[in-house]
């Protein structure tokens, strides 16, 4: 402390100190809060992208009211990596192999979406980054078509996905179904050839918990996944 006037004052580095104190007095009244006021719950950690878990998530959650769900939402290639790690119980992915630990697959079809009131007239992508098969697939039946294209917006998250397209200076794809309500959806139109279906693969971690088997089957049963062998 340093001694004033008005009283005494913390020095930069108390204040420091201080700020430090109170995370860790706050972590460890959480924890004994939770340990005496609350009975255990289950816990599955889950893992998918954004677009994946606004549309497709909700439809099992409510059936499962006495888990505690970790969500993690990331590129597939990051969620197959920490599913490798066993950080993730359940995730999923759309790759362009299929990984070793999954369980199940589907194929979907990927739409283009663009904004309510736009007119493109040009093939301007926003687009995850390099290495998505979402992005590859687009580009990939742009060239196939002989259509010009030009990424315009680049981003790791969903938010930063659909702003340019909102703003109408960019189109994206998505798993059909799944656009924000806001946005129009479509298969295709002059200048923006049919996209092809991706995989869908749910993957799960080496061991898994009952309560997340039981969380897997009803994916499985929800979203008409089809049990690899």
């Amino acid at each position: 402390f340093e001694r004033k006037p008005q009283g005494l004052e913390p020095t930069p580095r108390g204040a420091e100190f201080y700020a430090k104190t109170l995370a860790v007095l706050g972590a460890y009244d959480e924890m004994m809060s939770a340990t005496r006021s609350r009975p255990a719950r289950d816990r599955i950690r889950l893992g998918m992208p954004d677009d994946y878990a606004l549309s497709w998530l909700g439809r099992v959650l409510p059936e499962f009211p006495a888990v505690e769900f970790d969500i993690t939402c990331d590129l597939s290639a990051q969620l197959m990596a920490q599913v490798q790690r066993a950080e993730i119980d359940l995730a999923l992915v759309t790759l362009a192999a299929r990984p070793s630990l999954a369980l199940a697959v589907r194929e979907v079809p990927l739409h283009w979406v663009r904004a309510q009131a736009a007119v493109m007239s040009a093939a301007r992508l926003a687009a995850y980054p390099e290495g998505c098969v979402f992005r590859r697939a687009m580009i990939g039946a742009l060239e196939a078509a002989a259509q010009s294209w030009q990424v315009v917006a680049q981003s790791r998250s969903h938010a930063g996905i659909f702003a340019p397209v909102r703003a109408g200076i960019a189109v994206t794809s998505v798993a059909a179904g799944t656009a924000p309500p806001d946005l129009v959806e479509f298969a295709e139109s002059p200048g923006f050839p049919a996209l092809p279906t991706v995989p869908v693969y749910l993957v799960a971690a080496p061991t898994l918990r009952r309560s997340a088997r039981k969380f897997a089957e009803r994916l499985v049963q929800s979203l008409d996944l089809t049990v690899l062998a």
